[in-house]
């Protein structure tokens, strides 16, 4: 607004409503620094050049026009006065052009020029109006009706022309066009020949009408430069990231012109061609890929005719692998990308990401060949004997000759690892492998399945003598003191043995029974064997009686829902409630969700639940303030169900809650099975106005991955983290880390478990939105809730 406070306080100062409408009308054709920042110079230096552009254009018609006026009325005034004129008009427009010029500089690669620039112009454009002004003054008196006629045109049409060409600047052209106006008013006042009422008014609408048309063009002309300054800033961003990217990442960029060559070649890409970048242009990107693959590696050809494909029918691809040659080492390769297309949807190039994922294909194969060997002891694993199991469970050999697999635990591993170190440990585990393989028949597993648990599946046992003669054996073998380096040690073993098929015919129910056996053996004594029995599965019984009054307790609806409030950090007041739910057993009393929620997943019968859960909460929170979430936990089983958008839509429009009021609660858990199916259960909660959160936040499979590909709304950090932040180092770095990367990912964060002022301080200083815990207030059922919110009430005031 610098540009216009002259003239504005030179005038009648306006009213007050008209200032406000004026006010940002002018700053949408003005540069100032308070709104445009270090861009306005340079938009007023592209506002005097726009005009100087069209000076040839002005100086061809004003030269057109002095000839006419001065050829009109050559003889009608003193020649030398007329002289005068025509050479004012001629020189003050060429001194226009000179003088606007000389405002704008160069800093760098870019025009600039200062505020008082424009004052200049509007000085500058009304001397030359003024110059124009002279002649209806000087001439209307004398001339006849035709003269002033003429006059009157030249002038009409100067200043339309003059406040169209000045509209880049229009508090000039605004000067300009009221110089002419008030020459012509004044003329036509002095003339004998008009009607002066009616022509100034056309006058006063006409002038009018041209100054709203030249502050329409600037309008335009100004949004034209802002929007090419965010495209610039934008432009620059870029640049500045992706140059960042490849000075720092690992990864490489890549882009090709529709014929395959590349466009930018960085140092990065170069380093990973191991080619120079004179090199790289003059190929395509198939020939030089083709000429770096070693033929002897049997997934290359393969894995090149797959890129080819892709290429070809330009299809977008990820995550695929290629090997290359790369200064004779042999490389893998990740590639991505995308098609590129014109403006006409024509084919374009291509751009992708490529990585070097050499060391992880590595470790990838090393782990492929270590999948069913145990590092530690050369034994089999447990991935190993899974498998063995299922296939000796599905044999007809097992039913008709039978087989005995054998739980083996070291009795006093554990104090010799603490006593003597891990080395030491480890030594003995491999101690005691060995001599239970020297038990072990031909044909037979042994498998170490971590720790120091150990399972052998024998076919030469597979009856009860025979499994105790080997259980002996093992026994026996153990019994010797192992001498480790300097150290001798005595170890002693208990062993739970199962038959098959006579103590079960599936992995689950053989693996149950072995370990409840092994369970007999350590309370037996330790140091011995025990064989199943079905008195041991009174357990399993127990967790069946278990889902059957679950089912009994869903009918009779014994389950009460509790809420926990969830605070802000940032003004303390309560933002929602977690609905936690509880069983009232008949003869047990209030059963906790960890007893009973795992066996409602396992049975299925977690979805009526859960079901059940939804809506009560969402009846409950219609209750509370509007402002209030209720935030519902899903199980895995629940979220995988193909009706639980219906059933979350059908909760919301049974209790008329808001959508936007329910927050769901998920576990990684859930997303890992079926990634697409989870992505489109998302996206359809999501676009119903439902929040998302991802619950026991780094416990889990926790990664970028999930977080970039899966929509959410919130982080929930699990309270493992929050109960030891204030006194452990690596609690407190992951959850700044699970905020921070929160934050970059515009997510918000709930912290649970806070059960410390001072953990309340610390989850403020980093950050964290909404915590939850029992310093806040414990889970309390739904008739104590208006009671905690009236306490809260100051709270919330405040």
């Amino acid at each position: 607004m610098t540009e216009l406070s002259v003239p504005l306080k030179a005038a009648t100062p306006l009213p007050t409503g008209w200032r406000q409408r004026l006010t940002p009308l002018w700053r949408e054709v003005s540069a100032t620094e308070h709104v445009d920042g270090f861009n306005a110079r340079h938009f007023r230096a592209r506002q005097i050049l726009a005009v100087v552009g069209l000076l040839p254009m002005v100086f061809t018609g004003n030269l057109i026009g002095t000839v006419t006026i001065a050829a009109t009325f050559w003889g009608q005034m003193p020649s030398w006065a007329l002289s005068l004129w025509v050479i004012l008009a001629v020189l003050s427009l060429v001194a226009l052009d000179r003088g606007l010029r000389l405002l704008v500089k160069m800093v760098g690669a870019k025009p600039v020029a200062e505020p008082s620039s424009l004052h200049v112009v509007c000085l500058s454009v009304a001397a030359f109006a003024g110059i124009w002004a002279v002649i209806p003054a000087l001439m209307f008196p004398i001339t006849d009706h035709l003269g002033q006629l003429l006059i009157a045109s030249v002038l009409v049409g100067m200043m339309c022309g003059g406040g169209l060409i000045l509209s880049s600047v229009p508090i000039a052209a605004c000067a300009y066009v009221m110089v002419i106006c008030a020459a012509t008013a004044l003329a036509l006042q002095r003339s004998a020949y008009v009607n002066n009422v009616s022509l100034l008014g056309l006058l006063g609408i006409w002038s009018v009408t041209v100054m709203g048309v030249t502050m329409a063009n600037a309008r335009m002309f100004f949004a034209r430069l802002r929007a090419e300054a965010e495209s610039d800033r934008q432009r620059q961003l870029i640049d500045l990231l992706l140059r960042d990217f490849e000075e720092h990442a690992s990864d490489w960029l890549w882009e090709v012109s529709r014929t395959g060559h590349f466009r930018h070649v960085s140092a990065r890409l170069a380093q990973s061609f191991g080619l120079p970048s004179r090199q790289l242009v003059t190929h395509s990107f198939s020939e030089l890929v083709e000429s770096m693959l070693p033929r002897e590696v049997p997934e290359a050809v393969a894995a090149f005719e797959q890129l080819q494909t892709h290429l070809s029918l330009g299809r977008p691809f990820r995550d695929l692998e290629l090997p290359v040659r790369v200064d004779g080492q042999l490389r893998w390769w990740s590639l991505m990308a995308k098609p590129l297309f014109d403006d006409r949807g024509r084919a374009a190039g291509w751009r992708g990401v490529g990585a070097d994922v050499t060391q992880g294909r590595i470790a990838r194969d090393e782990m492929a060949r270590l999948a069913n060997v145990d590092a530690l002891t050369g034994l089999a694993n447990r991935h190993c004997f899974s498998l063995e199991l299922a296939r000796v469970c599905a044999s007809v050999e097992t039913s008709q000759r039978g087989c005995a697999l054998l739980f083996v635990d070291l009795d006093n591993f554990k104090g010799i690892n603490d006593s003597l170190g891990h080395a030491v440990g480890d030594q003995l585990l491999r101690s005691v492998a060995a001599r239970i393989q020297a038990c072990v028949a031909p044909g037979d597993l042994l498998a170490r399945l971590g720790g120091d648990e150990f399972a052998l599946l024998s076919w030469q046992a597979g009856d009860e003598a025979s499994a105790v003669q080997l259980g002996d054996r093992v026994l026996a073998a153990l019994a010797t003191p192992c001498q480790l380096e300097d150290v001798r040690v005595e170890v002693r073993a208990s062993i739970g043995m199962a038959l098959a098929p006579r103590d079960g015919t599936s992995p689950q129910t053989l693996l149950q029974s072995a370990d409840l056996a092994l369970y007999a053996a350590k309370a037996g004594g330790r140091n011995t064997h025990r064989f199943f029995l079905p008195f041991m599965g009174e357990s399993a019984r127990a967790r069946a009686r278990l889902q059957q009054e679950l089912g009994v307790a869903l009918a009779d609806e014994q389950f009460a829902v509790h809420y926990q409030p969830q605070v802000s950090t940032l003004t303390g007041q309560v933002v929602g409630f977690e609905a936690l739910v509880r069983w009232q057993h008949q003869e047990r009393g209030l059963i906790g969700p960890n007893e009973f929620i795992p066996v409602a997943e396992e049975t299925g019968q977690i979805v009526p639940l859960g079901t059940w859960v939804l809506r009560q909460a969402c009846k409950v929170a219609m209750q509370w303030p509007g402002e209030i979430r209720v935030a519902v936990n899903l199980s895995a089983v629940q979220f995988r169900s193909h009706s639980v958008v219906d059933l979350v839509e059908q909760a919301l429009a049974d209790s008329g809650l808001p959508a936007e009021r329910l927050e769901l609660e998920i576990t990684e858990s859930a997303l890992i099975d079926d990634h697409e199916g989870a992505q489109a259960t998302l996206a359809a909660l999501r676009s119903r106005g439902i929040r998302v959160a991802l619950d026991d936040f780094g416990t889990g499979y926790s990664s970028l991955a999930y977080l970039r590909r899966f929509p959410m709304d919130q982080l929930k950090i699990d309270g493992m983290f929050v109960r030891s932040l204030d006194s452990d180092p690596d609690a407190q770095a992951v959850v700044t880390a699970i905020i921070s990367l929160a934050k970059a990912l515009r997510l918000e964060t709930t912290a649970e478990g806070v059960e410390l002022p001072e953990q309340m301080v610390m989850l403020r200083a980093l950050g964290c939105d909404v915590v939850q815990g029992f310093w806040m207030a414990r889970p309390m059922p739904a008739t104590d809730i208006p009671a905690f919110l009236a306490r809260m009430e100051p709270v919330r005031e405040n």
